[in-house]
């Protein structure tokens, strides 16, 4: 079953979960006017013109009735939900029998008034409105064919006198007027219920959906695709900022993919954003102006009833949602309501977006090495795994250098531990430079650091400990400071991570023993464990 599938069945179950238990305050209803009849006959029988020996029996037939179907529709046995039906008409006729036993002016009548709003309010509109056609049929019926005398002399009620047609229409008018108004207010209130829960539904999917969701593009696409599908919005675009430039993600709810649009224009440029930003609230326009509103001009053109929402991430202004409601001005407003929901997905969004740049930031911190920014050795690692076992899907070569500072502990006891830390820093500054974006600096121990250069075979290796050392020479801070590394590759070298990190030590230490300040690229075979070296320049 797909989410969607599964979404409806959950919100079917609950709404049917709703309607069963409303339909159960109707046996306490029924219960309320066998409970008002009894007590009137007993204490102002000459008022509602019956005593209790009257209407006693019917009273208790009605609730025997009432108790065995409530009693049956709360079992799981098919065919409970008809049994409801077939017995409310049975509301009526008790109310019939006991206001034709008191006459046309029966205080009992109220009783029908209250019936046709209960059975509206806790069924449906449509059974209130059922309801109202068989109290009409039963007040139409009574008179033509004399059972308003028959029941009383049954009841043994003499001298009742029969509603003239005047009261009988007016009485049914009555019907009519209080179930028509229930039913509408109703189905107001009714609309405006699921409306409300189908939004919180939405909120609740939509944080489901990013739980876990590190990507700020797949987080913002999310938010939009959210709100597009479950408010009534044609279009909708999500104007932010990515490395300093504007991005648009756009959503047709006709189609509900997320696509990206270039956004040519600058960001300060654009009025309902400013506006949005500076208000921290919905921004409502009827069209957008190209020269007042050129971003959103760009991304929505030809839009008419636009929503302006503010995105913003820890107080700072982060982008813009523009929705497009569509229609004439009347059919297109949104409540106070909706708005503030509106903004609610929002402030969701931008809380989950402020979540994600700290554990980005959390990730990145761990990864670093504090010193020098490079990457640390658990991050040279992970690196090293992945691009080995990258190197062994595309039969690529995978050069790794190692680096050792020549006579580090000279240099700490000379220039003291603040200036061997200036040392490795800059040694760091000089490696990051000198690589690709593609390839890892890491600092591999103390004064050890380590080169990770995919698709880079010897050769081209060499060239980049050779443009190191160079610049490491002509740097100033460096003065006298010197060198030592070793170099393997696979598959030349090595066919795995460890394999590859012992054979560029074994040339490191090649390169030392030789008298530092030079490179070693490791000989390691199969057949033939020895390196050899070569003097830096």
């Amino acid at each position: 079953m797909s989410s969607d599938s599964a979404r409806r069945a959950r919100l079917a179950d609950h709404e049917l979960t709703s309607l069963d238990e409303r339909l159960g305050l109707l046996l306490i209803v029924r219960i309320a006017f066998v409970v008002l009849v009894v007590m009137a006959s007993l204490f102002a029988s000459g008022t509602v013109g019956v005593d209790a020996s009257q209407v006693g029996p019917v009273s208790a037939i009605f609730l025997v009735i009432s108790g065995a179907a409530e009693s049956y529709r709360r079992t799981n046995l098919p065919g409970r939900m008809l049994v409801h039906r077939v017995v409310l008409p049975f509301d009526a006729v008790y109310l019939a029998v006991v206001t034709a036993a008191s006459g046309p002016h029966s205080p009992f009548l109220i009783l029908f008034a209250v019936q046709l709003i209960a059975i509206t309010l806790l069924a449906s509109g449509r059974a209130g409105l059922r309801t109202a056609l068989w109290d009409t049929f039963l007040f139409v019926l009574m008179p033509s064919a004399a059972l308003t005398t028959r029941v009383a002399s049954l009841l043994g009620v003499p001298g009742v006198q029969v509603p003239n047609g005047a009261q009988t229409t007016l009485a049914i008018a009555g019907f009519w007027a209080v179930a028509g108004c229930t039913a509408i207010f109703s189905s107001v209130s009714e609309r405006e219920l699921r409306r409300s829960k189908a939004e919180m539904a939405a909120l609740a999917e939509m944080a489901s959906s990013l739980e876990g969701v590190a990507d700020e593009d797949e987080i913002l696409g999310v938010l939009l695709q959210t709100l597009v599908t479950s408010f009534p919005f044609h279009r909708g675009v999500l104007w932010h900022f990515r490395d300093g430039r504007p991005v648009g993600l756009f959503v047709d709810a006709k189609v509900s993919t997320v696509l990206e649009r270039q956004v040519a224009v600058t960001a300060a440029s654009d009025r309902v954003a400013q506006a949005s930003w500076e208000q921290r609230s919905p921004q409502l326009l009827r069209r957008l102006d190209p020269e007042l509103d050129p971003v959103a001009a760009e991304l929505l053109p030809g839009a008419i009833n636009i929503v302006a929402l503010p995105l913003q991430v820890e107080g700072q202004d982060s982008g813009v949602i523009l929705l497009e409601h569509g229609g004439n001005p009347v059919s297109a407003r949104l409540s106070r309501r909706t708005l503030v929901v509106l903004m609610q997905f929002a402030a969701h969004a931008g809380l989950t977006l402020r979540n994600a740049r700290l554990m980005a930031e959390r990730e990145r911190l761990a990864a670093i090495d504090g010193l020098t920014g490079l990457a640390n050795r658990r991050e040279f690692d992970t690196v090293l795994a992945r691009e080995v076992s990258r190197a062994e899907r595309t039969h690529e070569p995978l050069s790794l250098v190692v680096f050792d500072v020549d006579h580090f502990k000279v240099i700490n006891d000379t220039q003291g531990h603040l200036g061997g830390d200036q040392v490795l820093r800059s040694i760091a500054e000089v490696m990051r430079h000198a690589v690709r974006e593609m390839d890892l600096v890491a600092r591999y121990g103390g004064e050890e650091f380590a080169l990770v250069l995919p698709r880079c075979d010897q050769h081209d290796a060499i060239r980049v400990v050779e443009r190191i050392t160079h610049s490491c020479r002509n740097r100033a801070d460096l003065e006298g400071v010197t060198l030592s590394s070793g170099l393997a590759t696979i598959p030349f070298n090595a066919h795995d991570g460890l394999s590859v990190v012992s054979a560029a030590d074994e040339a490191l230490y090649e390169s030392k023993r030789n008298g530092r300040n030079r490179y070693s690229v490791s000989a390691r075979r199969p057949d033939n464990q020895r390196a050899f070296g070569s003097p830096v320049g």
